[in-house]
């Protein structure tokens, strides 16, 4: 990160601007504002729709005031175009710019409670919209290249195909509203069949997949219902290769007029926030370009990890901390010093160089007013206000370690596949399905100090997997062949292999349901064949119960699986648990010098939508019963998360207390030295005291308490 900018320090500051609001005459007083209590970083929205009112027409006097209101403030600025907005003159001039629903439904353009000057609506496959497009980043680019305030370029902002209209996101968790779906316009349709006959080789490999006689790829009929899986997952899929070739070009044209005189970047929404099926928003597809990566940050630590693992080495920051979000008479819970700190060094340790809160005032368009704000309405400082500074204070005071420390390597790693995530929408109507066993399990990790990585398809090819101990599978029902062969390789050497029910049971190359489950010769590793599997109860549940003692859960535990009873004949696996009929659940393998443990439900997505604390227990349980982890461990197995930032040179140690209550205990982690640290916001000292397992400390923790020690 140290190379991508112009001076030492950490990216801290908000979002300012999102035309017309804040109004003209509050700019001063607020810029000046935000520079006493020590921001260095500030963002302003150029948007196609406000600065392009015309066809050949440009109007930036309210960007050219604010880039120079920051300069007069030493105030650094990232420069966010915003390209959704398309303006009135577009949709007079092309009458087909406008997005069709499967439904037949004309979209646009609209406003959203975030996008309030309108615009939304236009398809990402018009060729004379994007031609406009186009130009106004470069017009865009080629005004602020030069000017001295200018830090980052963010060309895009949450890309995605609905486009910001939220509602457009629906039907990828309530099939009922599957008429909303995306994009049905001839160009989309025509623009798919050619992407088609470059993903196929041949249109015999198509008919393959798809299960089809066609004799050309003209032939190919576009998918209107969620039956039928191949032909589905490809056109979702052809959506994200859209948007990505889109964002693609983004950072080409940017590049090309800027020179390399600035960092590029975008940010990204995860799959909690922007389901594959519904917006195209694949964080691997986006964030392989451009020098560094974003994200818009939620209260959720996988967001983190996924940001951390999408952008393979780049630095990473956080360019829309959402803590405030709320509408109008919907209002958010006031925040705290501990929650900004948990949002803040929770990314420290995730590996994020910098952070850029949403927004600084509350918002005064629409129905966001009047929430989202940093300040009072008319500008006066909130008590949030004063603790968000202070926490960049801190951050700046530790400047060195933030850009040069690292946190410890994840050990662990977590799939996660788009492909899977459209699967899981087609055959139960949720994308959810898939999502809420991913966050679940994640979770479950995260609060037993277990650091995770998330791996795309694409990693596989890279020989990502080769850096980690253990793989865990969520909702594993589609794989595709090439990481089922890493897989059992992997383990044949070593890995532990970790997967919930319906491992690999559809074979995506052939369009058909696996013979054999689990699926391409993995029941060979897993040591068992699948046999009878049965529904589960009316509120979606099956019991499980332990019949081995693991290290958080002792013999007898229960715990609740969902959608199946999944059981299994053990052809060289031994179960570690068993379903009330007495069949094997939970299976452990040994292949090569590797394991395999396989669940015959899903329980991940339980953790995440019910809090069950014995699943929260089990995932961390089966790992460690596997395999020996070199993670922080604390006494009592309270759920405190310990994170180490390390330059070298210093340490700093991050303290969250996960639990709902006061908590005294003792943390034991991997370190070198004895050292006394002291706590960034009280002064409070603590010893390091050196054991035979590392070191550890001893120290007391409010409930939700965040506490940040350095030395």
């Amino acid at each position: 990160m140290r190379n991508l900018i112009k001076e030492n320090y950490v990216p801290f500051g908000s979002q300012y601007y999102r035309a017309p609001s804040p109004h003209r005459e509050d700019w001063d007083r607020d810029l000046k504002r935000m520079s006493e209590l020590g921001f260095n970083t500030v963002k302003y929205w150029i948007q196609w729709r406000w600065n392009n009112p015309a066809e050949g027409e440009y109007n930036f006097d309210d960007i050219d005031e604010l880039m120079d209101l920051a300069q007069k403030y030493n105030l650094k600025v990232m420069l966010n175009t915003i390209f959704d907005v398309a303006p009135a003159w577009i949709y007079e001039k092309y009458e087909d710019a406008s997005m069709v629903t499967l439904s037949g439904r004309k979209i646009g353009p609209q406003t959203q409670p975030h996008r309030q000057i309108g615009g939304l609506g236009y398809c990402f496959n018009h060729d004379g919209v994007s031609k406009h497009f186009f130009e106004f980043l470069k017009a865009s680019v080629e005004r602020y290249k030069d000017h001295p305030a200018l830090e980052i370029w963010n060309v895009g902002s949450e890309p995605e195909l609905t486009s910001s209209m939220a509602e457009m996101r629906d039907y990828a968790n309530d099939p009922n509203k599957m008429g909303d779906m995306l994009c049905f316009c001839d160009n989309c349709k025509t623009k798919f069949k050619k992407w088609l006959s470059t993903k196929y080789d041949s249109i015999e490999e198509l008919n393959r997949s798809w299960n089809r006689n066609y004799t050309s790829f003209e032939q190919a009929e576009i998918p209107i219902t969620r039956n039928t899986f191949n032909d589905m997952i490809d056109w979702r899929m052809f959506f994200v290769h859209t948007l990505g070739e889109n964002v693609k070009k983004r950072f080409e044209v940017a590049k090309e007029i800027d020179k390399g005189k600035h960092p590029l970047m975008c940010h990204h929404v995860f799959i909690q926030g922007f389901p594959v099926t519904s917006t195209a928003s694949d964080p691997w597809n986006v964030g392989q370009y451009g020098d560094l990566h974003g994200f818009t940050q939620m209260d959720d630590a996988a967001m983190i990890d996924i940001l951390r693992s999408c952008a393979r080495g780049k630095p990473v920051i956080s360019a829309e901390m959402l803590m405030l979000p709320g509408y109008t008479l919907d209002l958010p819970e006031l925040i705290t010093a501990d929650d900004i700190k948990k949002f803040v060094f929770s990314g420290v340790a995730g590996n994020q160089k910098g952070f850029i809160f949403w927004q600084y005032r509350p918002e005064i368009l629409g129905r966001e007013a009047p929430t989202w704000g940093l300040s009072y309405l008319d500008g006066d400082d909130t008590s949030y206000l004063k603790a968000y500074a202070e926490v960049g204070k801190v951050l700046n005071k530790n400047v060195d370690l933030v850009m040069d420390g690292e946190p410890e390597k994840a050990e662990v790693a977590i799939m996660y596949n788009p492909e899977n995530q459209v699967f899981a929408w087609a055959s139960t109507g949720k994308e959810g399905s898939a999502t809420d066993s991913i966050l679940g399990i994640h979770r479950s990790l995260y609060e037993r100090n277990i650091t995770s990585d998330f791996l795309h398809p694409k990693d596989f090819a890279n020989g990502e997997l080769d850096n980690y101990k253990v793989l865990v599978l969520p909702f594993p029902y589609l794989i595709n062949e090439n990481i089922a062969v890493h897989i059992k390789a992997w383990v044949e050497e070593g890995g532990v292999v970790l997967s919930e029910s319906y491992t690999a049971g559809w074979n995506k190359e052939g369009g058909h349901h696996e013979k054999t489950v689990p699926g391409y010769g993995l029941h060979e590793v897993f040591g068992i064949k699948q046999r009878d599997v049965e529904p589960v109860d009316e509120n979606n549940e099956v019991e499980i119960e332990l019949t081995t003692d693991l290290p958080l859960l002792k013999k007898g535990a229960k715990l609740i699986g969902s959608f199946v009873k999944e059981t299994f004949e053990l052809t060289n696996a031994e179960a570690l648990a068993k379903f009330e009929d007495g069949r094997a659940a939970i299976t452990i393998s040994n292949y090569g010098k590797g394991k395999a443990v396989q669940i015959g439900s899903y329980t991940g997505m339980n953790y995440h939508r019910k809090g069950i604390d014995e699943i929260g227990r089990l995932f961390p349980s089966l790992i460690e019963y596997a395999i020996e982890l070199n993670k922080p461990k604390i006494k009592d197995d309270v759920k405190v998360r310990v994170d180490t930032m390390k330059d070298g040179k210093n340490l700093m140690l991050i303290l969250q207390n996960k639990e709902e209550k006061e908590v005294n205990t003792e943390a034991t982690f991997n370190y070198d030295n004895e050292i006394e640290l002291t706590e960034q916001f009280t002064g409070e000292k603590l010893k390091i005291r050196k054991t035979n397992n590392g070191v550890s400390c001893s120290f007391g923790l409010k409930a939700k308490e965040v506490k940040v020690y350095c030395g």
